[in-house]
């Protein structure tokens, strides 16, 4: 059921590829995928619920709730919806893969097409008239490239039909690329990673990406890092070993301000977001009126986005998802001996890493996020993790909180 999903998620052959065109995919692989969970006896472990789901479902009623104290639109529905979808794909998910080894052979059918669309990107960039295979064209570019010779970005079709989100899917996979470099594989895994590292890369970088860029650095940066054990001087090194490929890199993917006004305007987006929660603390705009208050566009970041339309109360609940996933992941490691399951433990969280980096700079609220959300709750579900929840855990949600609106504060600030 996970490759079916998969499937349907990455290649989309319901928008493109007939007689599959428009067929509601949905409407089949839920209920499928439940009837499956329930044929292999997992029922009861679909219903038990840990605090991780807790926050879950809290976020989910908040939205209804700050739904409820704001105005609505068309667009307000299909959210709603959105969300309840979510939350049985991550149960499903989690049940699905709670074995062993769940979690790391979902990853094989992921990464193998991935790399189907890793193609398609690279014969998009070289089709003579910009062409992709599902009819796409590439996307929008700064003047200054084109007048330098370059092309329009790549992208592809449903939830990553624009270069940033197109990028996305590449970073999702990459991790587990780089753990094949661990000590824990062999000779001939680490030759494949080779491989399948270079398309891989260049890829990411057809699509032009800022918050792509950023999110592969940030991945190579901790996973680097983390296999020299960390210290202080390892993070020094590792930072300034990616400042100096960050120089390097065209300026259009480094330029925090140009001439079309790209950067700018996400600037813009995040000063307004910061103002819907300092005059709406509580129930927030409303879910899908940010465009609406701006007028112009949405925030393009998915942390201001969901504080600005839910409040400081949805943006609480959505964080301590985030902090509880990566707490799962810690305690995994703390229980698990086998060093494979350790090695696609690490790359698990560095997916997270990248995904959060990315979303920093692309509004990512999709059903991706909490797919891999799944994965994580696989693990306390494979080895009945108790999270063990105390208040020091929400104050450091919260701190979270706090440290990322001051940090917003000062760099909007600074930059105008």
């Amino acid at each position: 059921m996970i490759t079916l999903y998969l499937v349907t998620l990455i290649i989309a052959p319901q928008l493109w590829i007939e007689p599959f065109v428009g067929l509601r995919t949905d409407f089949i692989i839920y209920p499928l995928w439940l009837l499956y969970v329930i044929s292999k006896g997992k029922h009861n472990d679909l219903i038990k619920l840990n605090v991780q789901d807790a926050f879950f479902l809290l976020m989910i009623f908040w939205i209804f709730v700050t739904t409820a104290a704001n105005d609505t639109n068309a667009l307000t529905t299909k959210i709603l919806i959105d969300y309840v979808k979510w939350f049985l794909l991550y149960r499903l998910t989690a049940v699905t893969l709670a074995t062993d080894d769940g979690f790391i052979k979902a990853t094989r059918p992921m990464i193998f097409l991935v790399f189907i669309i890793v193609i398609e990107s690279i014969q998009h960039r070289f089709d003579p008239i910009g062409i992709g295979w599902a009819g796409q064209p590439l996307g929008w570019v700064d003047q200054s490239v084109l007048d330098a010779g370059g092309v329009g970005r790549t992208q592809w079709i449903n939830i990553f039909d624009g270069p940033g989100v197109f990028c996305v899917m590449f970073t999702l996979v990459l991790p587990f690329i780089l753990i094949k470099f661990d000590q824990a594989f062999t000779t001939k895994h680490r030759v494949i990673a080779v491989i399948l590292l270079l398309p891989l890369l260049y890829a990411i970088w057809l699509t032009g990406s800022r918050g792509g860029f950023l999110a592969t650095l940030a991945i190579i940066g901790a996973y680097a890092m983390s296999r020299l054990k960390i210290s202080f001087f390892t993070m020094l090194k590792v930072g300034v070993l990616l400042s100096v490929v960050y120089a390097m890199a065209p300026t259009y993917l480094t330029e925090i301000k140009d001439e079309n006004k790209s950067a700018q305007h996400r600037v813009d987006m995040w000063q307004e977001g910061v103002e819907m929660l300092e005059q709406n603390p509580v129930f927030g705009i409303g879910k899908g009126n940010f465009k609406i208050y701006t007028g112009r566009l949405i925030a393009h970041n998915s942390f201001i986005e969901i504080m600005g339309e839910t409040g400081a109360i949805g943006v609480i609940f959505w964080l301590g998802l985030l902090y509880l996933s990566f707490k799962t992941i810690y305690l995994y490691v703390q229980l698990e001996e086998d060093p494979v399951r350790l090695s696609y433990a690490r790359g698990l969280a560095l997916c997270l890493i990248g995904y959060l980096a990315s979303s920093f700079f692309v509004t990512l609220e999709y059903e991706t996020l909490y797919f891999i959300l799944g994965f994580t709750r696989s693990m306390s579900l494979n080895k009945n993790i108790d999270l063990g929840y105390k208040l020091k855990d929400l104050r450091n949600i919260v701190m979270i909180l706090i440290g990322l609106y001051l940090f917003l504060k000062v760099f909007i600030r600074l930059y105008y």
